[in-house]
């Protein structure tokens, strides 16, 4: 359509679906549009669709985003384009309009070893009248004691119903355990010696980062066991 040619006095919008680069190894991929699109065909306006972030190309070429977020990967609240175009030839005003209904929100947490997880918790989840149209992540980083960590998941799961959805990544989070924080889970016996194992597994360097991590949730998931039963 470049060589088409545009009435006089008549503005000249295309609507297109795809990318504007391609991400594959093999260059040259035929479905890829041409950043200066809009140039080369003399359109006053392009609008594209097929990324779910709003982006200017260039101002005759955007990209509206989404009405609807549906992933972490985007946390800027879903919107629309409005364009008003004065004539043929004039440059395009954009305004971006809100139209989500559910924020998508990712919450980093960096914790030091003496920092109570919980209060740090709270000062950063949204305000109760807004939780339920939020999907939450919260990526806790940093050093915690067993104890703290194990508060951290309850403190999470605790909230939970407020949240269209809430969910704890803990994976970056190194848990310290001291011989005060297993004799809370027991101070002898088989939940001992259960504890001991978890603990010695998770500071193994010999084995794989995977198999650490799962000692470590282990471990949290016993002394919260051992806290519920305890008289």
């Amino acid at each position: 359509m470049d060589g088409q040619a545009t009435p006089e006095g008549t503005v000249r919008i295309g609507i297109a679906h795809g990318a504007i680069r391609s991400f594959s190894e093999e260059g040259g991929a035929s479905d890829v549009i041409a950043p200066d699109r809009a140039k080369r065909a003399g359109l006053d306006y392009l609008a594209l669709g097929d990324w779910h972030g709003a982006i200017e190309v260039d101002p005759r070429t955007h990209y509206s985003g989404t009405p609807e977020p549906d992933r972490f990967k985007h946390d800027r609240p879903g919107s629309a384009l409005l364009v008003n175009i004065a004539g043929p030839s004039a440059l395009p005003e954009v305004m971006s309009l809100e139209t989500a209904s559910f924020a998508w929100r990712t919450l980093d947490m960096h914790l030091f070893e003496a920092d109570d997880p919980v209060p740090a918790l709270q000062a950063l989840l949204p305000e109760p009248r807004q939780r339920r149209q939020t999907l939450a992540r919260v990526v806790a980083a940093g050093r915690c004691r067993l104890p703290g960590h194990t508060a951290l998941a309850e403190a999470v799961a605790g909230a939970m119903p407020d949240f269209a959805f809430l969910e704890l990544d803990d994976t970056g989070l190194t848990t310290e355990c001291e011989e005060e924080d297993l004799d809370l889970i027991d101070r002898a016996g088989a939940l001992r010696e259960a504890a001991n194992a978890l603990l010695a597994e998770a500071g193994d360097v010999n084995r794989s980062a995977a198999d650490r991590e799962v000692a470590r949730a282990a471990l949290a998931r016993l002394y919260s066991y051992a806290q519920k039963v305890a008289p």
